[in-house]
């Protein structure tokens, strides 16, 4: 069997990353792909993708999410030690402290790496978990990303403002690039379309048709408003041409789902994660689009939900009271609106979509800004120098 042309890891390799893998393996030959991820790992390998099981990311508390990290990076680094060394490397900041693997085996065996970022660590777990900057484990792990940042042969990330914050953490000219490289988040747009909700099986099992769908659709995680989206169902509860669908898991499904029954809310629809088969038909039957960031995250992460419901021609409704990379990307390509993370402004500016949605053309945003073919092959050629000392 020969040689892969590329290794790439990503513990929770999803959608985008399959994509990329199929799209390199017809470009360079063969691809390697270590994951975690149950519904990438079902498609099974083929003759340009070889799929590789690894421990399973473990949502909830942060003790079990870190012990599933420490599991894959020790995989990480004894599969990567199988394959030839000058075989190039893309590392996914999932998890993030896969670039340390990185770093640790060009120490040992001069392995060519790329990284890229999704999301800004150890910054998150400052703003989120309440550690200190001071703490020993804060400190090491910048010291660390560090090293493994500037080693790198290029360190991509999803946009502008993430940017700029990774390099104000490590010197980018010390990298081949030379500076930290922009690659947008895509979606496949011919997967991924809007669908008439009469012609929508989905929209019409959950009686859609004819009614204005303000979906949530992702993780539904310590980072994202779900309280104010929560609110907004509530002050709209008697308009019965609005309706609300969660859709996903993590830590505040419970919240939703103890919302609904205590304030008996008819206009919610909580549903778990949709396989991918079903993905298509979910996302196509959202009018509106629920993104959001809580403060502290700005600048550290990009819900890539977004891209998939412009995809499906949802319109975004952003909700943010500060800078963000998804503030900008709504203010640049006029994708959808902006509301303060406030209950009452939220459902005002939701009542304005029942007369206003149609300006807003995401699907194009989606084809001309966003699409799959347009950044992987962004992404595939600033991987192009990867194997050169």
């Amino acid at each position: 069997m020969s040689y892969p042309k590329l290794l790439i890891l990503n513990q929770m390799a999803g959608p985008m990353t399959w994509e990329l893998a199929e799209d390199a393996g017809r470009s360079l030959g063969c691809v390697a792909v270590l994951t975690g991820h149950p519904d990438t790992l079902a498609k099974g390998s083929s003759e340009q993708v070889r799929l590789y099981p690894a421990a399973v990311y473990q949502r909830g508390s942060f003790t079990r999410r870190a012990i599933s990290w420490l599991c894959y990076a020790v995989q990480a680094f004894f599969w990567l030690w199988r394959w030839p060394a000058d075989t190039p490397v893309l590392l996914f900041s999932n998890p993030p402290i896969l670039c340390w693997v990185g770093w640790l085996l060009k120490k040992l065996r001069r392995q060519q790496y790329a990284v890229m970022v999704h999301d800004i660590y150890p910054d998150v777990l400052v703003k989120m978990a309440g550690f200190s900057e001071s703490h020993l484990l804060i400190r090491l792990w910048r010291r660390l990303n560090r090293c493994a940042y500037q080693n790198a042969r290029v360190v991509m990330t999803l946009g502008e403002l993430m940017a700029a914050n990774l390099e104000r953490q490590f010197d980018a000219t010390k990298t081949c690039a030379g500076k930290v490289e922009i690659v947008y988040p895509w979606v496949d747009t011919g997967k991924i379309k809007p669908i008439p909700k009469e012609e929508n099986w989905f929209a019409q099992k959950y009686d859609q048709v004819g009614k204005l769908t303000v979906m949530y659709s992702g993780n539904m995680g310590l980072g994202h408003d779900i309280e104010t989206m929560l609110g907004a169902a509530q002050h709209l509860r008697d308009q019965s041409n609005v309706h609300f669908m969660f859709i996903g898991a993590g830590p505040k499904w419970t919240l939703v789902e103890d919302t609904i029954q205590r304030d008996g809310l008819t206009n919610v629809t909580l549903l778990p994660w949709q396989s991918e088969d079903v993905l298509p038909y979910s996302l196509a039957a959202a009018d509106v689009a629920l993104i959001s960031l809580e403060p502290g995250l700005e600048g550290l992460a990009v819900p890539s939900k977004a891209i998939y419901a412009m995809g499906a021609g949802a319109v975004l409704l952003v909700l943010s009271d500060g800078k963000n990379d998804l503030v900008n990307w709504v203010e640049t390509f006029s994708c959808g609106v902006l509301s303060r993370a406030e209950s009452h402004h939220l459902a005002h500016v939701i009542s304005g979509f029942t007369q206003d949605r149609a300006k807003y053309d995401t699907r194009a945003v989606a084809g001309e800004s966003f699409s799959r073919r347009a950044n992987g092959h962004r992404l595939l050629t600033k991987l192009s120098g990867l194997n050169a000392e």
